[in-house]
């Protein structure tokens, strides 16, 4: 695919980047409407929706940026692609909507799905201090990503049995199959979980098409106008495949879903270390090098910690808190560029 955007006339880039904008921009806004209204039917906390089903679909981007980055033998690429996504989504895409409008949390929720996220990060500090990821480091994450989707799942369903009990998804499909005199504009139709899953991947599709477009094309526009590589690769991928998180944060905390932002962030962190570089390492040893290890792995624990302490202590995270973390990010992005650039 880089190859065929690498043919194109620089014009058709630009327009390839703007449309990639476009995409996600709409597709952010119809996946998060419906994963709040899939919250509703479900009587599931938004902020569970936001760490799994929402989180899956906007670290796609990161994943399949990864994944080719290490089966190309291109590992600073992989994980820095995946931890400074981390960085990027708590220090600029969190700090950033917070400090605009405050977002709620659920502190019990943020807590716990947090503390996943936190033993992620701090995994995968450890496990870098040899100077390698092992696959067998890979295959430790892996079987933490199965422990959180089983935790997550067995949490969301004992919330919705207290929440009244709602129906299984079988149930309800079963129930919206059979109803033949349900007309398609009725309300009853609108409301089927069966479209809201359905809008929610048509969302999820979108904003990692728009992803797709934007980044590969931003990369060739940075070239063409003489950024170095290794700056693209230290800011412009990670912020690109950080986008769906973004627009996604930005759209629920400006609605009044803050806590759907805050769980897909806490979520879309946990993948990008479990999910991202656990299956990507399983391709062969990632070095690391010095600058993770020494800037980025400290910076990502401390925005972590940080997170979680602020989720999990308020009903909300305060403005002046976003600002602590945006400040820390633009931080860290003067320390990387005076000193390892």
């Amino acid at each position: 695919m880089e190859q065929f955007f690498e043919s194109l006339p620089r014009w058709a880039n630009a327009l390839f980047f703007l449309m990639g904008m476009a995409v996600i921009t709409k597709g952010a806004d119809l996946f998060t409407d419906s994963a709040v209204r899939l919250a509703e039917l479900t009587r599931i906390p938004k902020v569970i929706i936001g760490a799994t089903v929402v989180s899956l679909a906007t670290t796609a981007p990161e994943f399949s940026v990864s994944f080719v980055a290490a089966l190309l033998n291109r590992p600073q690429t992989t994980i820095g692609n995946a931890i400074g996504s981390t960085i990027c989504n708590i220090g600029l895409i969190l700090g950033s909507c917070a400090l605009i409008k405050a977002a709620s949390s659920e502190r019990k929720i943020v807590f716990q799905q947090g503390s996943f996220m936190l033993i992620a990060g701090i995994g995968i500090t450890a496990f870098s201090i040899g100077g390698y990821l092992q696959p067998w480091m890979g295959v430790i994450l892996i079987i933490l990503l199965a422990g959180y989707i089983y935790y997550s799942y067995t949490t969301a369903m004992q919330i919705r049995r207290a929440n009244g009990g709602s129906p299984t998804v079988g149930e309800i499909l079963g129930a919206y199959e059979a109803s033949d005199s349900v007309s398609a504009g009725s309300s009853q139709a609108e409301n089927s979980l069966p479209r809201e899953l359905g809008l929610v991947v048509a969302g999820g599709v979108a904003v990692v098409v728009g992803s797709i477009l934007l980044v590969q094309n931003a990369a060739i526009l940075a070239r063409w106008l003489g950024i170095p590589e290794l700056i693209i690769a230290l800011t412009l991928v990670s912020l690109g495949t950080s986008l769906p998180e973004y627009v996604t944060a930005f759209a629920s905390t400006m609605k009044g879903h803050g806590d759907l932002g805050v769980g897909n962030i806490i979520g879309a962190n946990f993948l990008d270390i479990a999910w991202v570089i656990g299956f990507s390492s399983l391709v062969r040893p990632l070095p690391v090098e010095r600058q993770t290890q020494v800037l980025d792995f400290p910076v990502m624990l401390i925005l972590m910690v940080l997170l979680i302490y602020f989720g999990s202590t308020n009903s909300k995270i305060e403005r002046w808190q976003g600002g602590v973390l945006f400040a820390l990010y633009i931080s860290y992005l003067i320390l990387m560029f005076s000193i390892f650039v």
